[in-house]
């Protein structure tokens, strides 16, 4: 597994999750060179990813600059009731391929909301 920078609700910190909202959780997946290894996040496969036990919801297909650093990053989306999160998580992470067969995984802190 490749270890690569995610954002959960990119641009906000604290990552606030609401288990009981509705809606649906964003993350971002940085493109960039991790342990020596050019990854593009434009060639994920959304149908590999797994973000904190719950799959891709297929929506916003469209890649993006998150970071300002001139490369196309990604952007992935997550129903929140279906999240494996608990009121005492701290991170939440995801999992996936990309087509060319790179393995990864990015975490990042998450705050419950409400708290315990």
């Amino acid at each position: 597994r490749l270890p690569v920078q995610i954002d959960i609700k990119p641009g906000s910190f604290p990552n606030s999750i609401n288990l009981k909202n509705k809606g649906n959780v964003p993350v971002g997946v940085f493109t960039g060179v991790y342990e020596g290894i050019a990854f593009d996040a434009t060639t994920i496969v959304r149908s590999s990813l797994v973000f904190a036990g719950a799959p891709d919801l297929g929506i916003g297909t469209s890649p993006g600059d998150l970071d300002g650093d001139g490369d196309m990053d990604q952007v992935f989306h997550f129903d929140t009731a279906t999240l494996n999160l608990t009121a005492s998580s701290t991170e939440g992470c995801l999992t996936g391929t990309t087509s060319g067969g790179v393995y990864f995984i990015g975490c990042d802190s998450v705050r419950m909301v409400p708290p315990n």
